[in-house]
């Protein structure tokens, strides 16, 4: 068919629509006549699609230009798309007169709301036009055409779907609020509310914060005949961000289906965390073997930081609720400089946003005024393997593009937008409370301040590596244990290889309760060992009871001792120490390495150090009782009782020798121990117990290392090294 006839079709259905339109004369129409105008405007559209012909369309618009603003919007409207009006002001113009002038104001604000709406896209699209806010100024209008015509008719649905896409899209909170009132009164006003309007509802409530109001909105949209998979998504990501019951479910469920839109809603949620290798086994999955990855992927994090199942999904989407609200990037381009320190490529948060939902609140969050220099903030983060610390500017100056609405990573306090216009002094002294450092880089000097200068930018950009890169959920503590602690493999346990997690906690600042005979130090202990992936081998999470006949001193310590079965192999481990609810400490993370056994070949164990009062006893599979130490620290003079296994043992004589060298130092480099000993034993049996005593009065305070060297009959031999500290006494 040539582009004529289709053109003369196009206008004749135009021509029909027309005649057949249903008017009001003011006021909202009925609920049947305005069920019938929304039906009239969607083949309306559908039939001007069709048509590409412009000057066919521009004939038809300027004999409806005076007669009929209202049908020459429409046909205005598809000529802006075809590129024919590139600003749409035709459209814009025609839709205005329409709406002052007859009685259809919903419809005619509506297709106000569309022109201006195509009008953004249009300045969005213009790579020609300069500034980061281009196109939303189109769009904010077009949101409040959309709710004038709610204003006329509350039932009016399109334009209640139309608003809550462009307020959602522009991430004003203010915006949102508006929004969410009037989609509010046209819920209100319907009766069988349309399948998308609820979910819509749904998605501008929960951006509003109200996370129950959405779920509701979410259960009324699984109820009608939309799409589930998503309707199950969006269900989760309110609950889940609320903390309510159902989450879970409902997020397994949805992840099972192959909707496209869903799965991409799954994915978009993931990948502001995930490594491009998560996501990459993601896209490869489909159906539950896509919802079993995503279920292995939160809880291998919940292993990691020693919280319950379900636990970081939870905070996942706190996060994500949190940050589209409080850190939302409310423009519509980017501009980076060369000396930007980071570069997310994220359209919906800023650089805020990103590492609050990869690490969660800060530890301390500063936003101080300082003359001269763009709006700013710095967080710090407190973690047992090492702070963070994070400083975001808005604005922009010579070292980087930006805009007063999209706070970026920076590296160091003095790249601050506007730093260089601003008091150096005014900018250090607000960073005091962050970190000793800012202090000695105003005191110290020229020499000093400079050194100090040159660390602080390494601590920020080692900051943005780890925290950009990384996720994190660690447990915090209102009140923090001072506590030492250490994992000792040796022995074992029904055939079971074992690692004695051996801990000591400072007793100021713990609670006791009286106990039969005495006094009992209730301890929550949490354990996790894990491989090169982060997945857990083994995991503990158990309560003890630290029995002593009397309260202890403050200088004492409550130590205690919980057992872990582990695989032969080297793994990292992390550890936590908890009393009731607020006080605790989580332990910097630390590698164990377990002894393969074998009957042929031969293995030696972790080795065990401990002092008599100042340990832990442990009592083996042969009844001898063991010492454990929860640390490597120990007194000067004192006498150590040391203990290792042997396994992969055969009959014969078997060559011991323990040396105490210096830090670097090893025997079989030619190093001269300071404190040796040797002897020979005969093995009978598959495994050597061996426990022997060194006296360490001579060494002086300082670092050191105890070597135990066990050499076979046929000329194998195992090395175990471990690292004291002789503290005074």
């Amino acid at each position: 068919m040539s582009s004529e006839r289709v053109g003369r079709c196009g206008v004749k259905i135009l021509l029909i629509w027309m005649l057949t339109l249903p008017l009001s004369a003011g006021g909202p129409p009925a609920a049947a006549q305005e069920t019938q105008t929304r039906s009239s405007l969607a083949k309306l559209r559908d039939s001007l699609r069709t048509i590409s012909d412009t000057s066919l369309l521009k004939i038809q618009l300027k004999q409806l230009r005076k007669s009929s603003p209202f049908q020459a919007g429409w046909v205005a409207l598809r000529l802006g798309e075809l590129g024919a009006d590139a600003d749409f002001s035709e459209a814009r113009s025609s839709f205005r007169r329409a709406a002052r002038s007859n009685g259809l104001r919903a419809p005619a604000w509506y297709g106000t709301g569309l022109a201006e709406a195509a009008r953004a896209r249009e300045e969005m699209r213009d790579v020609l036009r300069l500034g980061s806010r281009v196109g939303l100024g189109s769009l904010e209008r077009a949101a409040e055409h959309y709710r004038r015509a709610l204003d006329a008719d509350p039932r009016f649905t399109p334009a209640a779907i139309e608003l809550a896409d462009v307020a959602l899209s522009l991430l004003d909170t203010a915006r949102i609020r508006l929004t969410q009132n009037a989609l509010r009164r046209s819920i209100a006003a319907l009766g069988p509310t349309p399948a998308e309007l609820l979910l819509a509802w749904g998605q501008v409530e929960r951006a509003a914060g109200s996370l129950e109001a959405a779920a509701i909105a979410f259960e009324r949209y699984l109820s009608t005949d939309g799409n589930r998979a998503l309707g199950l998504l969006e269900l989760a990501r309110s609950r889940l961000a609320s903390g309510a019951a159902g989450g879970e479910a409902a997020y397994y469920e949805g992840a099972a289906s192959d909707d496209p839109e869903a799965v991409a809603g799954y994915r978009a949620d993931l990948a502001i965390i995930a490594a491009d290798s998560n996501l990459g086994e993601f896209d490869r999955l489909q159906g539950r073997s896509r919802a079993a990855f995503l279920h292995r992927f939160w809880t291998d994090r919940d292993h990691l930081e020693l919280r319950r199942e379900g636990e970081r999904l939870r905070e996942h989407y706190r996060r994500l609720a949190y940050a589209r609200r409080h850190f939302p990037l409310t423009v519509s381009r980017r501009f980076y400089g060369s000396l930007d320190a980071y570069r997310s490529g994220s359209t919906e948060l800023d650089d805020r946003g990103i590492i609050y939902v990869r690490q969660g609140a800060p530890t301390v969050r500063l936003r101080p005024f300082i003359f001269g220099a763009m709006p700013n903030e710095s967080w710090r983060y407190e973690r047992a393997d090492g702070d963070l610390l994070f400083h975001f500017s808005s604005g922009y100056d010579e070292n980087g593009g930006g805009d007063l609405y999209d706070y970026r990573l920076v590296q160091s306090v003095l790249d601050l937008r506007g730093a260089a216009d601003a008091p150096r002094d005014q900018l250090i002294l607000s960073r005091q409370s962050l970190s000793p450092i800012y202090s000695r880089m105003l005191n110290w000097g020229r020499f000093g301040s400079a050194n100090e200068q040159a660390r602080e930018r390494n601590i920020g950009i080692e900051s943005i590596q780890v925290g950009t890169t990384t996720d994190n959920n660690e447990l915090r503590f209102k009140h923090r244990l001072g506590a030492v602690a250490d994992l000792i493999a040796v022995g074992h346990r029904s055939g079971q290889s074992l690692a004695h997690f051996v801990f000591g906690i400072a007793a100021r600042g713990t609670a006791w309760r009286s106990g039969p005979n005495g006094v009992d130090y209730p301890v929550r202990v949490r354990l996790v060992a894990l491989d090169r992936h982060d997945r857990a081998v083994a995991t503990l999470d158990t309560s003890l009871v630290v029995h002593v006949r009397q309260p202890l001193s403050k200088k004492q310590f409550v130590v205690g001792r919980a057992e872990l079965q582990l695989p032969p192999g080297r793994w990292t481990y992390r550890a936590a120490l908890q009393q009731g609810d607020s006080a605790g400490v989580v332990l910097p993370r630390d590698t164990v390495l377990v002894a393969h056994t074998s009957q042929s070949i031969l293995s030696l164990s972790d080795i065990a150090l401990g002092t008599r009062g100042r340990a832990v006893p442990w009592v083996t599979e042969a009844s001898d009782t063991v010492l454990l130490a929860p640390s490597g620290l120990f007194r000067e003079r004192s006498e150590i009782q040391i203990y290792y296994e042997a396994g992969g043992v055969h009959p014969g004589r078997y060559q011991h020798e323990i040396a105490v060298l210096r830090p670097q130092e090893r025997r079989d480099k030619g190093h001269r121990p300071l404190v040796s000993a040797a002897f020979e034993e005969v093995a009978t049996g598959p495994t050597i117990r061996s426990r022997r005593t060194v006296r360490l009065e001579r060494l002086k305070q300082g670092s050191y290392v105890v070597e135990v060297r066990l050499t076979g009959p046929d000329g194998q031999s195992q090395l175990r090294r471990r690292v004291i500290q002789l503290i005074g006494r």
